[in-house]
């Protein structure tokens, strides 16, 4: 099941104090992309990872003075929700979630990658 986006807007202020981006997100943005999420995983919770962080990459408006930090946290956040590890550092998921943006990489691609970096916790 995809995190809960109020969940995340609520927690947003703390988060961007911590890494010193300017607290602001797009509370109706986020939610759509949560939304929009859950379509392609269609409750396959190994893609759920994939699916928030393709969303998340794709709308930088939701989070914009902080879209990547925020598609690389909510995708660990989901991963950890359901019992998986993400295998990938901050640059690399940086570089994807540009690559998202700027419609470099499409929904199948971020999918196959995320699957080759994602794995049972603890496993």
């Amino acid at each position: 099941m995809i995190l809960d986006s109020a969940r995340v807007v609520a927690g947003y202020p703390f988060t961007a104090r911590r890494h010193g981006r300017v607290p602001l997100c797009d509370a109706v943005a986020v939610a759509a992309c949560f939304d929009t999420a859950a379509e392609p995983s269609a409750g396959r919770g190994a893609d759920e990872p994939a699916a928030v962080f393709f969303a998340l990459a794709s709308k930088r408006r939701a989070f914009p003075f902080a879209w990547k930090l925020m598609a690389r946290i909510v995708a660990r956040a989901q991963a950890e929700a359901n019992g998986l590890h993400l295998d990938a550092d901050a640059a690399e998921l940086d570089a994807l979630c540009a690559e998202v943006l700027y419609k470099r990489a499409t929904w199948e691609s971020v999918r196959g990658w995320f699957a080759e970096r994602v794995r049972a916790a603890g496993g």
